[in-house]
């Protein structure tokens, strides 16, 4: 029996949030591990050149534009005992794991090409799987709550787990790849496949908990859409201005932090040139100070409004993130220093998005009449996996061009060429600065701040009371005894 039913309305508990919150455990774990660590798996583990991994990444995106929004629109439509969401949770939780086990295994393929079109369809396979889970997922945050600032609270619950996921896995995953199972076995790619096959079970098992104790608020069926009309839903998706503009902040963000986490391993190894182990201090670092400031950056939310808070945020992290790419070889400790304030920045990068983005459905509502959380949600889970894609792409093939070199020696050091260097500390800094500059721009743009928002919720109420009253008058006429 499910013990906690949310409802839309209710201020909710610790353990409602927090239970929520753990469902963004596993696809947080599978995008660090994906984000961070498979590029160097790719190039430095298996050997594929950095172009051929970029392309690897992207291969997916088209089937991507169709599949989220299409899952998306299906949890809408969905109407099961379990929900409109949790049905996705329930079936798609281990098959998720499994295909992320599959993505760090080296099969028995010796050419290139081969290798490319085996982690081409796993990909593929994965990244289906990831829109299965996360797109219903995500789609409940705005039904949990329809309050302006419990939506803060339940972003910064969810963004915290999510980012200790993200810190556990960056701070360990490489560690117990290459220095544990890799020395006991001695092989790396044996290390990453047990590695791989460990973090699958964490992967499923949170997804698992909360279809079991989370029970989805129930809607009217005249709330949710008749059909299915992909190019007509498209259209009314993109005429939502506060979307447009909320799905512009989103993209930049995480493309920014995707951008980063791709290279920056490679960064501090190859130009910094850390002592061994210091790019795990340095990953941990980030993530345990954006997981402790989460409550603050809540706090921040609730004060100065969403807006405010983003754009105060990312402003300082392109600043630092430049001032990182300045540090020159040797300086692990000015890395050390400057990470700090880049934890800072990164946990606003990931929370507050989230809450801006919650908060558009009820403009669609207001403008078609419809709840259409999990279409909305599709389209920015698609924006979400085409940043990483496209950042794994851009950073693969300028590298290439850079004269990067591969290996399969793991996070060795490697004597790069003086344009791969450079190339690493533009997107460390350079790149990320400007993405968040034209990011806050579009922060500075978005219209739905606390008061308009809450204008909305009041012109809701009124049209869903006249809906009920003039459905009840028709009940009445029909049945006039």
């Amino acid at each position: 029996m499910n013990d906690i039913t949310a409802s839309p309305k209710s201020q909710l508990s610790r353990r409602t949030k927090f239970i929520y919150g753990l469902g963004d455990w596993g696809t947080s774990a599978a995008t660090t591990a994906r984000n961070v660590f498979w590029f160097i798996f790719l190039t430095n583990v298996v050997g594929i050149g950095a172009g051929m991994a970029g392309t690897v990444v992207l291969v997916g995106k088209i089937w991507d534009g169709i599949n989220d929004p299409l899952v998306g629109t299906l949890s809408d439509r969905l109407n099961t005992r379990w929900g409109r969401r949790r049905p996705f949770l329930l079936f798609g939780a281990i098959p998720f794991g499994l295909t992320f086990f599959f993505m760090f295994f080296v099969p028995p393929i010796n050419s290139q090409i081969g290798l490319a079109v085996y982690y081409s369809i796993i990909y593929l396979v994965f990244d289906t799987l990831y829109t299965l889970v996360n797109v219903p997922y995500s789609a409940m945050t705005p039904e949990l709550s329809d309050d302006y600032d419990e939506r803060s609270s339940i972003a910064g619950w969810r963004m915290g787990i999510s980012i200790f996921a993200a810190l556990v896995t960056a701070g360990s995953f490489k560690l117990l790849a290459e220095n544990l199972f890799g020395v006991w076995f001695g092989d790396l790619r044996t290390g990453y496949a047990l590695t791989a096959a460990l973090w699958a079970v964490t992967l499923s098992v949170p997804l698992l908990v909360l279809f079991k104790h989370i029970e989805e608020p129930a809607y009217e069926p005249s709330t949710r859409p008749d059909s299915i009309h992909p190019v007509k839903t498209f259209k009314q998706v993109f005429s939502n201005r506060p979307f447009r503009l909320a799905a512009t902040i989103y993209l930049l963000s995480f493309a920014t932090v995707d951008v980063i986490l791709v290279v920056f391993v490679r960064f501090l190894i190859d130009y910094v040139r850390v002592v061994p182990g210091f790019d795990n201090l340095i990953l941990a670092l980030v993530m345990g100070i954006a997981f402790v400031t989460m409550p603050a950056v809540v706090k921040l939310m609730r004060r100065f409004g969403k807006r405010q808070t983003y754009i105060g945020s990312m402003s300082m992290m392109a600043v630092v993130m430049l001032i990182i790419s300045q540090v020159p070889p040797g300086g692990q400790n000015w890395i050390l220093i400057a990470a700090i304030f880049a934890g800072l920045g990164f946990g606003a990068a990931n929370a507050v998005p989230w809450a801006i983005v919650a908060d558009v459905v009820e403009e669609d509502e207001l403008n078609t009449g419809k709840r259409r959380e999990g279409l909305y949600f599709g389209y920015l889970v698609f924006f979400r996996k085409l940043a990483s894609a496209l950042a794994i792409f851009v950073v693969g093939h300028v590298l290439e061009a850079t004269g990067y070199v591969s290996s399969t020696t793991g996070s060795a050091f490697i004597q790069q060429p003086e344009a791969a260097l450079n190339a690493l500390r533009f997107f460390v800094g350079g790149l990320p600065a400007l993405m968040l500059t034209l990011s806050t721009i579009a922060a500075w743009r978005y219209p739905l701040s606390r008061e308009r928002f809450n204008e909305i919720q009041k012109e809701l109420v009124l049209r869903r009371a006249q809906r009920a009253e003039s459905e009840q008058l028709r009940k009445d006429e029909d049945n006039p005894l």
